[in-house]
């Protein structure tokens, strides 16, 4: 290896696991330089795209479901900030991007937490203005968030819609909050928003009596909000939650009082007559589509018990055989990546 360009060696190196790449930052002071290189990194997460899972209940767990032998499925239990110094019943996950992922592991303490190399930063304190919000009839008391990136600026950031309307915004890269527009829907549930396409989405209600729901869409570049139709049959906000599956926006029935056999998939963005709705044979009161397992079937996690595989073709469900999951867990998708919470590395 002495006689290869520093080229050569990034370009090998950059095509190994996130794993390997740590190991051989050890070797020389010259190769962790080289693999610590935004341009490297950033090589890296294009190159490499190995997807786990991140379960989350009373701790967190990385879950390789792609592991080609039945004793490797077994989740890992994670090192995380607060581990030691837990106080609440359940780890929150608030969305994931480029291998980062945004957890809350006590009561509005967020942090932006890289599973893959256990890195993190804390989100500073929102700093939240004096006067209260104007009275619109919102009926979300509490706060949503929401964490994404802005690919324009090579930034990431996140989200804070306080009682439904002050909308502030954390910016990685300026290690800074600003306040923007206001929300601009009326009713707002979804705690939790879903990045895609370089937006923050949430279901809100009706924007007229009887019609149907809006999903509000917030762009991290222009730091705006627009409309995403749904389909007309989804009228009631409350029972239903946002996801994403294979790139694509879902909507999903969650907490139903029913329960419920379909969840509906934008397979164009933007486009309502896109919205197609997703049969399954088993029955459930909350579903969270993870990814297609495979290229062949959809990893789905059913009322927060059990992870479940679903034919594409014909909708039937079988059971996804993990040993060790505990009792009740959410779980998302996540890139393994090299990229730091800390941004000033990156």
């Amino acid at each position: 290896m002495a006689n290869l360009s520093d080229d050569i060696i990034a370009d090998i190196l950059s095509r190994l696991p996130v794993k390997s790449v740590g190991r051989f930052r050890c070797v020389s002071k010259s190769w962790l330089r080289l693999t610590t290189q935004p341009h490297f990194i950033q090589t890296h997460l294009n190159r490499t795209q190995t997807q786990k899972l991140i379960l989350s209940s009373q701790s967190l767990f990385s879950l390789d479901h792609l592991a080609s032998i039945d004793d490797d499925m077994l989740p890992l239990e994670l090192d995380f900030p607060l581990k030691t110094h837990l106080k609440t019943e359940w780890v929150l996950v608030s969305g994931s991007c480029n291998g980062l992922v945004c957890i809350m592991p006590q009561p509005e303490a967020f942090f932006i937490f890289n599973p893959s190399t256990r890195e993190s930063m804390r989100v500073p304190d929102c700093p939240m203005p004096n006067h209260a919000c104007p009275q619109r009839g919102v009926r979300f008391q509490g706060h949503a968030h929401g964490f994404g990136h802005a690919p324009p600026m090579s930034d990431y950031k996140f989200v804070k819609v306080a009682y439904g309307c002050m909308v502030l915004v954390f910016s990685l890269k300026n290690n800074s909050w600003k306040r923007v527009q206001d929300f601009p829907c009326k009713h707002l549930l979804d705690a939790y928003g879903t990045f895609l396409n370089g937006a923050v989405h949430w279901l809100c209600g009706p924007l007229g009596v009887g019609g149907p729901c809006v999903i509000a869409a917030f762009d991290l570049a222009e730091e705006k909000f627009s409309d995403l139709a749904t389909p007309d049959s989804v009228t009631n906000y409350r029972r239903f939650t946002t996801g994403i599956l294979g790139g694509c926006l879902c909507l999903l029935h969650y907490h139903d009082d029913h329960k419920q056999h379909s969840f509906w998939v934008m397979k164009e963005y933007n486009v309502k007559e896109s919205w197609t709705k997703i049969m399954i044979t088993n029955s459930y009161f909350s579903l969270q589509p993870l990814c297609y397992w495979k290229n062949t079937n959809i990893l789905l996690v059913r009322n927060q018990k059990q992870l479940l595989l679903c034919n594409r073709k014909d909708g039937t469900c079988k059971k996804f055989l993990v040993n060790g999951l505990p009792s009740d867990f959410n779980a998302d998708a996540y890139v393994e990546s090299l990229i730091s919470p800390n941004f000033q590395q990156n």
